[in-house]
């Protein structure tokens, strides 16, 4: 199968890194616990303008730092030993720069990164994933989850606490050991659909 796999809060911590240089850079001391908007304008009192220019002045800061998720990498390598095909789907700019590092930190943490799995300034994940041909996305976004939803393409749903809004119909990770035995079962479905 080809999964789509999301970077900023699917594979990587990146609220808890933008917290730790956000409160740096503007002397506060928010706590991770009490950020509950994807954005984090409301939490630091911006602006939806002033947020966008403090995001564009320290996204290479935050996107070089942070941690993976628990067990994801091993997850996507273990799936990619399996014979699934592995497609990071990111909104995160093309910048030359901002690639580079995340290019880095795929390579430092050891995600399966080929060269040519990575597809940045997605802003329609919907339309990348279809002209990929994607079975599968992983995704915490909720602009993004109902993107993809809307061109029909399956989704889970990487648990937090900005996208807890969605029925239980849609599958939910909290982590992704869970992850592996989701694309387990899907795979397992669609082979028994394709049986007919």
């Amino acid at each position: 199968m080809k999964l789509g796999i999301d970077i900023d809060g699917t594979i990587k911590h990146t609220h808890r890194a933008a917290i730790k240089v956000y409160n740096e850079e503007l002397n506060m001391d928010v706590k991770e616990d009490e950020v509950t908007t994807f954005y984090l304008d409301e939490p630091y009192g911006l602006t939806s303008e002033e947020g966008k220019k403090m995001w564009r002045k320290l996204e290479a800061k935050i996107y070089q730092i942070g941690v993976p998720l628990e067990h994801a990498p091993e997850a996507l390598q273990q799936l990619v030993e399996e014979g699934h095909e592995i497609y990071y789907i990111t909104a995160r700019p093309g910048f030359r720069r901002i690639r580079e590092i995340t290019e880095q930190w795929l390579k430092k943490h050891n995600f399966p990164f080929n060269g040519d799995n990575l597809f940045m300034s997605s802003q329609d994940k919907g339309k990348i994933a279809s002209k990929i041909g994607i079975d599968l996305f992983f995704e915490d976004d909720p602009e993004h989850i109902d993107n993809l939803l809307a061109r029909g393409i399956p989704t889970v749903i990487v648990d937090t606490s900005y996208n807890r809004q969605y029925s239980d119909e849609i599958p939910r990770i909290k982590d992704w050991l869970e992850g592996i035995k989701y694309v387990h079962q899907f795979d397992q479905m669609l082979k028994s659909t394709n049986q007919f």
